[in-house]
């Protein structure tokens, strides 16, 4: 992760719900290539996700 904070300059940021280790690090490996516009929208698209699953998780799936 030092790495990635380096690069980027934020802390690497997954939705981790459902995923194996093996899937975490895999994603890490791939996204570390990223340029740092594509790697902060592939972050953010992870935090809508966290947020999602906090909000299912209070309030129940209404969907």
């Amino acid at each position: 992760n030092a790495a990635y904070v380096a690069r980027f300059g934020f802390p690497f940021i997954i939705a981790v719900k459902g995923l194996a280790k093996e899937g975490i690090l895999a994603a890490f490996e791939a996204r570390i290539g990223n340029d740092r516009d594509t790697e902060l929208a592939a972050a953010a698209r992870e935090v809508e996700k966290i947020a999602a699953i906090r909000i299912r998780h209070i309030f129940g799936d209404t969907a």
